[in-house]
């Protein structure tokens, strides 16, 4: 049986047992001992995903893709699509979680699924691989909010300019500045969530309702609707059989954080159903208010060529200036961005659990000082650190454009194979497969299966370069990097994990199943 994480007290254990009781005791069944207190409910894990996505500025930032692939299209289908496209991803997800509620999620997964003599090394490399996608993926997000508040300030200050450094030097300051939260109590960090949950939906409420008003006020055509819904338009040099699902890349990254709930399992009540109930409520509402906010942008703008040649780059940002003027768009722009510094601390939190869990299973040196969870905090306290000091070291060396677009290429499509290993375990995994309470029963090989088909898609259409006439610096690294942290991760497990990596409780997960008694579908 692993270490405990720390030396509990009297009062501590009591909490663990009875929040263990809560979710059945699945957490001490697969092999560990309980060191979190069970803080998060369904409504605080919503909370936390809506405060890291933020929606409304996401869309603001990555919508150029949208418009310059696909025109009006690509703000209508553009995002239905890829909403629809996922949705197999997210049940499937939802049915692993509840199954196996524990923090390793996808290494652990992937592992306790795969065939017994592969799942030492498939855990292990799936875990490094994630490690690896972790650290880009923390340092991308502290680099777009910084980019999307740096521009927002340059609306209010016109003169004021941004170089790559400057905002490099912002984005090491997110990240402090999550690093400082991640100091309170995790029930004060969880009523923070909340607190910008409701922030986000007010926002979301004045540009509900300003936009069409102030469009129509101004006496400005409204676009049609068989234009928005039928009107593609590519201005890149690439063929509809790219560009569309170059426009897909939008909801995509908006909508990804869906599945961080299932990163703070062993903190969350009754895991096994508020972590799916958590995954499809959220993905949902997600997307929904998505498509809401990308019609009515649709709707308002009245050229949409010029706001595919927009040089800024940011096409709603301008369409907000030209509709509200600079006072108050300035002011709109500054109330929504910063709501990214303190809400994307959720990224540094649900991650840190990740390093902590596979620091768990001895998947990294010095494992006893990385698992270790604060007491009070009941946050895994040198994990965070960990991971706040490697995504300062990426973003250090992405000074420079160029090394900025390598490096930042490992978080996408490495972190997609990771989600997909256990779903492909799965569908082979037979009688090492017990169900949760969310099942999907007779439906969930079908699932999986449309699942795995559709992220390798994705993954296929990520590694496409964004031109198709491409250059050396503006060639898609996606495949050649993602190729590159795979033999790296099996290179480390050749030289450390196969000797230092204790992987899985193998004995307690056959108990487990024996248990519950298997289902053989």
């Amino acid at each position: 049986m692993p270490p405990v994480a720390l030396k509990a007290s009297n009062e501590e254990n009591r909490m663990s047992r009875k929040s263990s009781e809560i979710d059945d005791g699945t957490v001490e069944e697969l092999g560990y001992v309980p060191v979190y207190r069970r803080v998060f409910r369904s409504a605080a894990n919503m909370s936390m995903v809506i405060a890291l996505t933020t929606p409304l500025s996401a869309i603001f930032v990555t919508a150029n893709y949208q418009i310059t692939y696909a025109g009006y299209w690509g703000l209508s289908w553009g995002w239905i699509i890829p909403s629809f496209l996922v949705l197999p991803e997210v049940l499937a997800i939802s049915e692993l979680a509840s199954s196996m509620p524990v923090n390793g999620a996808f290494y652990w997964w992937s592992g306790a699924l795969a065939p017994p003599r592969w799942s030492h090394s498939v855990s292990f490399i799936t875990g490094c691989l994630n490690l690896l996608s972790i650290f880009t993926a923390t340092a991308a997000f502290a680099y777009a909010v910084a980019s999307s508040f740096s521009f927002s300030l340059s609306i209010a200050v016109p003169d004021m300019q941004w170089t790559n450094p400057q905002l490099m030097a912002l984005s090491l300051g997110v990240i402090v500045l999550w690093s400082a939260l991640m100091a309170l109590r995790l029930e004060k960090v969880a009523v923070i969530y909340i607190l910008m949950a409701v922030l986000i939906l007010v926002q979301a409420l004045i540009f509900t309702f300003g936009l069409p008003i102030t469009h129509a006020v101004q006496k400005l055509p409204f676009a049609s609707a068989s234009s928005v819904f039928g009107e593609f338009s590519t201005y890149t040099d690439w063929s509809p059989s790219v560009a569309v699902p170059y426009s897909w890349f939008a909801a995509l990254w908006v909508n990804s954080a869906w599945m961080v709930p299932v990163y703070v399992a062993e903190e969350t009540h009754r895991a096994s159903t508020e972590i799916p109930k958590s995954l499809i409520y959220t993905y949902s509402v997600t997307a929904v208010s998505g498509l809401v906010v990308c019609l009515l942008c649709a709707f308002c703008i009245t050229d949409i060529e010029a706001a595919a040649m927009d040089v800024t780059g940011y096409p709603l940002f301008m369409l907000i200036l030209s509709h509200w003027g600079q006072k108050i768009s300035s002011a709109f722009f500054l109330f929504v961005s910063p709501v990214g510094f303190i809400g994307g601390s959720g990224t540094l939190l649900t991650y840190a659990n990740q390093i902590a869990a596979f620091a768990r299973d001895k998947g990294l040196p010095y494992s006893n000082h990385i698992l270790y969870v604060h007491p009070r905090l009941n946050i895994p306290t040198y994990s965070v650190g960990l991971l706040a000091v490697g995504t300062s070291l990426v973003l250090l060396l992405s000074l420079s454009d160029e090394a900025s677009n390598i490096i930042y290429s490992l978080s996408v499509v490495a972190s997609l194979i990771t989600f997909v290993m256990p779903i492909l375990f799965r569908i082979f995994a037979g009688d090492r497969w017990v169900p949760g309470r969310f099942s999907l029963g007779r439906w969930s090989i079908p699932v999986h299966v449309l699942s795995l088909l559709s992220q390798i898609y994705i993954i296929v259409m990520e590694c496409f370069p964004p031109y198709r006439a491409w250059t050396v610096y503006t060639f898609n690294y996606n495949s050649v990097v993602t190729v590159g942290a795979i033999l790296l991760s099996c290179f480390l497990y050749l030289v450390y994990g196969r000797r230092h990596y204790r992987g899985l409780n193998v004995e307690a997960l056959e108990s487990w199943r024996r248990h519950h008694g298997v289902i053989i579908n």
